[in-house]
């Protein structure tokens, strides 16, 4: 299994495809399975690179105290892994958050950034439900787990995304799943993303208004940054609204590098 090691952890990825680099991160509780819709797709033109984040999949746990930079560090040391230098990200919820610290600390390792379905900063009263789901996820059983998750995506309309989130809901480790609930519940990166120079795209799903919201405090922050809208989409979008979403991130990244 490929490996990379990362302050003495062990981060699993997986790459296909040959060309610009093009780093995918997964949202919380999944792992680099989320993007089998995309891996086909992307790297028809680049080189694909999929990773479990730390507390995720195949990779190790997340240890006491672990920071925001610590999960851009992981990144990091995964280029540093794979000889590359600099990269284009393309993250999804928990997963945006990561890319916007990376591109925070690392902006000479970031070549361009489409942010999915994420945020920078929770709000009054959302922030209420975040914390809410600190205990859940510790101590509910995953097929509960699961069962509930289930819900949110309706068969007839979002079969793909429910598959694969009750899929990862099941397999999911509720101790490091926890620990990054709780540290995301503490983002304050907006006022940091004015620094942001890459080329950015600002992606969201239309049917939940509050990412919405998010996604253009993010789109306003990043100097020069790109929103487009998904239809008939929520978090995540680059899994109930496949088609669009792909198209968005390969035009976008033609348009801003067309050597790639």
């Amino acid at each position: 299994m490929p490996y990379v090691s990362a302050k003495g952890c062990r981060l699993y990825y997986e790459s296909l495809g040959e060309g610009n680099p093009l780093v995918l991160i997964h949202g919380l509780g999944s792992d680099h399975r989320m993007w089998t819709p995309q891996m086909e797709v992307f790297a028809a033109r680049h080189q694909a690179v999929a990773y479990d984040c730390r507390g995720h999949g195949a990779s190790s746990p997340v240890p006491p105290g672990y920071a925001l930079s610590d999960l851009a560090e992981d990144l990091a040391r995964l280029l540093d892994g794979l000889s590359i230098e600099r990269a284009f990200l393309c993250a999804v919820s928990f997963g945006g958050i990561v890319a916007q610290q990376f591109a925070v600390c690392y902006p000479e390792r970031c070549r361009a950034l489409v942010l999915s379905d994420t945020f920078s900063e929770v709000h009054f009263p959302d922030v209420l439900g975040a914390w809410l789901q600190v205990p859940v996820l510790r101590i509910l059983p995953r097929p509960l787990l699961a069962k509930m998750i289930a819900t949110a995506y309706p068969k007839k309309r979002w079969q793909l995304a429910r598959d694969e989130l009750t899929r990862a809901a099941l397999s999911v480790r509720p101790a490091d799943v926890t620990r990054l609930r709780a540290l995301i519940n503490r983002v304050h990166l907006t006022h940091k993303l004015g620094t942001i120079q890459c080329p950015t795209l600002v992606l969201v799903g239309n049917r939940w208004s509050t990412m919405v919201k998010y996604a253009e405090i993010i789109h306003k922050a990043i100097p020069g940054s790109e929103m487009k809208t998904i239809t008939n989409a929520c978090d995540p979008s680059s899994l109930t609204n496949v088609r669009e979403f792909n198209r968005l991130v390969l035009d976008f990244l033609d348009h801003v590098c067309p050597d790639a």
